[in-house]
């Protein structure tokens, strides 16, 4: 195996396992019984706030849904260059989607995480932020060093 096919296989193998730790850590915490007073028990009282908490948590949440679609996209196109760093096929490299998609699923993980402990901070009944947010942004980072480990097209030698 060359090195541009060991860093390939690497890096999408990252990309690949932390899309799909963030997908599943996060469902853990959605499930019932996280803790009483936990962030996701105040989900069903949502319809009660007014003004800023209420646009905070919902910003976070509207954020929170597109981290998961992303990681989504970055786990098709990890897997698809992860066959193509095997089998040595450049045309499926997608080092430099999944840089991109990366960095934009980080720049929202952090988003989510800004807005989640703010609605956290303002509210007055003793909630906390779920592990899920933190997770989330940590293998958000996983994910962009995942990327940039991965050999580019640009510089596949041959």
């Amino acid at each position: 195996m060359k090195k541009s096919q060991i860093r390939c296989v690497v890096g999408n193998s990252l990309v690949l396992l932390a899309s799909i730790l963030i997908i599943s850590l996060f469902a853990l915490n959605i499930v019932e019984g996280g803790g009483f007073g936990s962030i996701y028990s105040e989900i069903t009282t949502l319809n009660t706030f007014t003004g800023v908490n209420r646009a905070y948590f919902m910003v976070g949440g509207i954020s929170l849904i597109v981290v998961l679609i992303l990681s989504g996209v970055m786990i098709i196109l990890s897997a698809l260059g992860l066959c193509g760093g095997i089998f040595d096929i450049r045309g499926l490299n997608m080092t430099t989607a999944n840089r991109a998609i990366s960095i934009i699923n980080l720049i929202l993980s952090s988003l989510v995480l800004a807005m989640i402990i703010t609605y956290v901070a303002l509210l007055t009944t003793t909630a906390m932020v779920g592990a899920g947010v933190i997770t989330t942004f940590l293998l958000s980072i996983l994910c962009v060093v995942g990327a940039f480990v991965a050999q580019s097209r640009k510089i596949y030698r041959a």
